[in-house]
């Protein structure tokens, strides 16, 4: 029988997982704005330091794996990012530029190779290396949209980025779904199996973004709408979408940024995204970096600190060099190079999920895989938007 006083909470009070949560995003606000206030540090790295805080390796108040929830709050917030940066991307523009385009092919390319070789001497298995290797091609999009956004950045460098980023980011996606088609024989042994997967999650995946993107473009050319009502409903669409690939096992990522780009370029009178989406898409951004960061582990560094240092130096020195290389015929100085190629140096939230996903389908993989992608994310994710703050200031395209 209850008491007659049990309506009076229970003592001693005990904060819940919401109260962890909250006091988190509170500080990740607070301390992000007085970074940015006082010594102009992307609001980012504040969001970062506090996941990093917050998570196990710092209070243990709260983890991104406290459930499929969080799982997809980080698909939904980095589908809405990846559908913004695919809208962003002008193929007209890109195909006049093919030296962009080989620029593009030729850092995706040497990052791999020099990520997949220095993995390798550092000890590490090959098929974890070469999955390193897939993964390090990307740059954070999340990351460049926020920054972009900050910043009020404008100009040849940050197009340019914004171009190869989301280039790279398909490029690592999909390589990633390749690659699978090895680690598919080796834990299932099924033959069809193994030939069905990357055909079954590439090309759903494709053929839901050409849907989402022709609907979205349907919808705006019928109903002549540019404000927040039509936004609504577009949000709807896209929201539609990330629920069928979830339901549907698709890549979410690959869906969603190349639906971002169909959108854009696929009809006559392109549609632009929104400028970033509202206060509720800032949220789900501080909660992207937040929990991306509160999955990390102390023991990580025992495992795979070193593999990851490595890991960050001969990436950013791929990424330099090719970009650096190809700066003259494709339209920019050397300063410019200089400028764009470290300023591809973001990985986040992209590189966590290619992660997860590798352990989703296949959970008893090495979890090295896990220790160095995740060192590597702490140190890009804390340092990564104050290289790009300071190249876009460098080269004069940053506004703030």
């Amino acid at each position: 029988m209850k008491s007659a006083f049990s309506f009076l909470p229970d003592w001693p009070l005990v904060p819940d997982t919401i109260f962890w949560a909250g006091l988190a995003l509170l500080l990740a606000g607070l301390f992000s704005e007085f970074g940015w206030r006082t010594w102009r540090i992307p609001r980012i790295t504040g969001y970062a330091v506090v996941g990093l805080i917050a998570g196990p390796a710092g209070l243990d108040a709260i983890s991104s794996n406290m459930g499929v929830d969080v799982r997809l709050v980080l698909n939904l917030g980095l589908g809405l990012l990846l559908f913004e940066l695919g809208s962003r991307l002008n193929l007209k523009w890109m195909r006049k530029n093919t030296w962009l385009i080989l620029t593009s092919l030729a850092e995706a390319t040497l990052t791999f190779i020099l990520v997949l070789l220095a993995m390798r001497l550092m000890g590490v298995p090959y098929m974890t290396a070469i999955i390193i290797a897939a993964i390090a091609i990307s740059t954070s999009p999340a990351m460049v949209i926020q920054l972009k956004t900050e910043l009020k950045a404008e100009g040849q460098v940050t197009q340019r980025l914004i171009a190869l980023t989301a280039l790279n980011s398909i490029y690592a996606v999909v390589l990633t779904k390749l690659i699978s088609v090895w680690l598919h024989e080796t834990f299932y042994g099924n033959f069809f199996a193994t030939l069905l997967e990357p055909i079954y999650l590439i090309g759903g995946s494709l053929a839901l973004a050409y849907g989402l993107a022709r609907g979205c473009n349907l919808f705006y050319r019928r109903m002549g709408l540019q404000d927040e009502h039509s936004f609504v409903a577009l949000m709807g669409f896209i929201l539609l979408a990330i629920a069928i690939a979830h339901v549907c096992k698709l890549s979410i990522m690959l869906a969603m940024l190349t639906a971002g780009i169909l959108f854009k370029n696929l009809d006559e009178r392109p549609q632009l995204w929104p400028e970033h989406f509202g206060t509720a898409g800032r949220l789900l951004t501080v909660i992207l970096f937040v929990l991306t960061l509160a999955g990390f582990r102390w023991e990580y560094v025992e495992y795979g600190g070193l593999a990851a240092v490595v890991l960050i130096v001969v990436r950013l020195f791929a990424k330099w060099l090719t970009v650096w290389m190809f700066s003259r015929p494709s339209g920019i100085s050397l300063r410019q190079g200089t400028a764009l190629g470290l300023s591809l140096a973001p990985m986040s939230v992209l590189a966590y999920l290619l992660v997860d996903d590798t352990y989703t389908f296949y959970p008893g993989f090495d979890p090295d895989l896990r220790a160095v992608i995740m060192c590597a994310i702490v140190v890009l994710q804390v340092a990564g938007p104050l290289i790009v703050s300071r190249m876009l200031g460098w080269v004069g395209e940053r506004k703030l």
